[in-house]
C-alpha cells in the first residue's frame, strides 16, 4: 500500500468522531432497536430502559454523528438509521464481537 492510498487526516478525524458516538451502549442500542424501521423516542426509551433525559442526550449524539436522522408523522418525531451504511457498521462490529469472545463455559 502506498501512502496516497491511505486516508486523509479529515477522513481520519471523521471516523474517529463516528466511533467515538458508537462507544454507548445505550446509543449501540437505540441505533439496533431502529434497524426495523423508525420509532418514537418513548418506544425507543422503552427498549433501551432510559430516563426520557439520557436517551433524548444519546439520540442528540447519535443525530450530531449522522448515524440517526429524525422524521415527522403527524404530531409525533420518528427516529430512523441516518442510511443503510449504519446497520452494515452495526452488524459488522456485533459480529466481530462475537468472533473475539472466548466460548462459554457450560
Amino acid at each position: 500500500m502506498k501512502r496516497k492510498d491511505l486516508p486523509t487526516s479529515r477522513q481520519l478525524d471523521l471516523a474517529v468522531e463516528l466511533l467515538r458516538a458508537l462507544s454507548h451502549p445505550a446509543r449501540l442500542l437505540a441505533l439496533l432497536a431502529l434497524q426495523d424501521g423508525p420509532l418514537a423516542v418513548a418506544r425507543i426509551q422503552e427498549l433501551c430502559g432510559l430516563e426520557q433525559s439520557a436517551m433524548s442526550h444519546q439520540l442528540r449524539t447519535l443525530r450530531d454523528a449522522r448515524l440517526v436522522r429524525t422524521e415527522r408523522q403527524g404530531k409525533s418525531v420518528l427516529y430512523a438509521l441516518h442510511d443503510h451504511h449504519v446497520l452494515h457498521v452495526l452488524r459488522d462490529t456485533l459480529a466481530h464481537a462475537n468472533e473475539v469472545l472466548p466460548p462459554s463455559r457450560g
